[in-house]
């Protein structure tokens, strides 16, 4: 009996031993199949949280005047710091904001003056890549109250915190959740201070190898992939990305249709004149028969309002519609568009916010993640 113990304790602590080996070489998988699949959506659904929460707050604080434009409907995140300037100091070399097509000089640039900044660590948590090439600190307005600055080259900077090399993980969605919506603030001070932004994804951390000066790790980063983030910055610098929701009123659109449909005024003709068993048959048709016109309409209504929106837009993205309580969501678009153009998109957005039966939502700006 007592070899069989001892035989037992033995198994027992091999098993243990191969268990805590599997889970020490799949956290780093598993950590990655979350940031790649739960991610992507949580930030989806925290913009839309926020798009709904910014509608409602203007809702009840703002009644709209029966003229107001739908302009005046774009909801915006609420500044991550206060308004007045910050002290930013310049590159001293002079950059030409039109490139040769020549290649460019490999030199290195003369140093900025040293920003001096708080927080530790190996890593460098990267918000988002900007249209400017400054030294400057944007404040503690990162994760967990880090606080953000910008490492420049050449007319672009990254925006980033000091951070551990390894990634935000947290068992409480809700932590992430803050983690995430920290994130988009952080884009959104980017983009009102510094100009258009490239967006990068939450938790992209930056590290160097062999106790590499991380910093100097991002300029060489910066760099490298220089010519690449130039073309992107070209192709959204100016313009601004915007959410388009717009919804319909079965109810209405159902009355409409009753009202305008001689197949369905038919039916309701023939059904009055039927006895209780075949007017049920009857109602069953007309129930059939309004449904399906719905859908044409629908499947028009689509068609219309895609093309009156796409001219008015630099680009545009059709995203997967979405349930809503008491209306039907017809189209989710994200839309990229030149800012002189935004109120040209808002007015056709207000013609077909004063449609019987239709509804718009129109949120934004946010940073470009749909474009680039």
């Amino acid at each position: 009996m007592e070899r069989d113990s001892k035989a037992r304790n033995v198994i027992e602590q091999i098993v243990r031993q191969e268990v805590d080996k599997i889970a020490a070489e799949t956290k780093a998988v598993v950590g990655e199949i979350v940031r790649a699949n739960l991610l992507p959506q949580l930030r989806a659904a925290i913009r839309d949280s926020i798009s709904e929460a910014m509608e409602e707050m203007l809702t009840q604080e703002m009644p709209p005047a029966p003229e107001a434009s739908i302009v005046e409907e774009i909801s915006q995140a609420a500044p991550a710091f206060p308004e007045e300037e910050l002290p930013i100091e310049e590159e001293p070399t002079e950059v030409s904001p039109a490139f040769p097509e020549e290649e460019l000089p490999i030199e290195e640039e003369p140093a900025l003056e040293e920003i001096k900044v708080s927080g530790d660590g190996d890593g460098r948590y990267a918000y988002c890549i900007a249209d400017s090439g400054v030294s400057v600190s944007l404040g503690n307005i990162g994760i967990e109250d880090s606080e953000v600055y910008t490492i420049p080259y050449k007319g672009l900077c990254a925006v980033v915190h000091n951070c551990p090399t390894e990634p935000y993980e947290a068992a409480d969605q809700e932590v992430v959740k803050g983690w995430v919506q920290t994130h988009q603030k952080v884009l959104d001070a980017a983009m009102e201070k510094l100009g258009t932004v490239l967006p990068l994804g939450f938790d992209t951390i930056i590290r160097g190898e062999d106790k590499a000066d991380p910093k100097q790790v991002v300029k060489d980063w910066l760099k490298d992939d220089f010519e690449n983030l130039r073309e992107k910055m070209d192709k959204v610098r100016g313009k601004q990305e915007f959410g388009v929701q717009i919804f319909y009123d079965p109810r209405v659109m159902g009355e409409v249709i009753v009202r305008e449909s001689e197949e369905v005024q038919k039916l309701k003709e023939e059904m009055a004149s039927q006895k209780p068993g075949m007017a049920y048959m009857f109602k069953q048709k007309v129930e059939k028969a309004v449904k399906e016109e719905t859908e044409k309409r629908a499947e028009k209504y689509f068609k219309d309002f895609y093309g009156a929106i796409k001219n008015q837009v630099d680009d545009i993205k059709v995203e997967k519609v979405k349930q809503d309580k008491d209306r039907t969501m017809l189209m989710n678009l994200s839309c990229l568009v030149l800012k002189e153009k935004v109120e040209d998109l808002g007015n056709e957005l207000e013609r077909i916010d004063n449609m019987d039966g239709f509804s718009v939502r129109f949120t934004g700006p946010w940073a470009i993640y749909s474009f680039v």
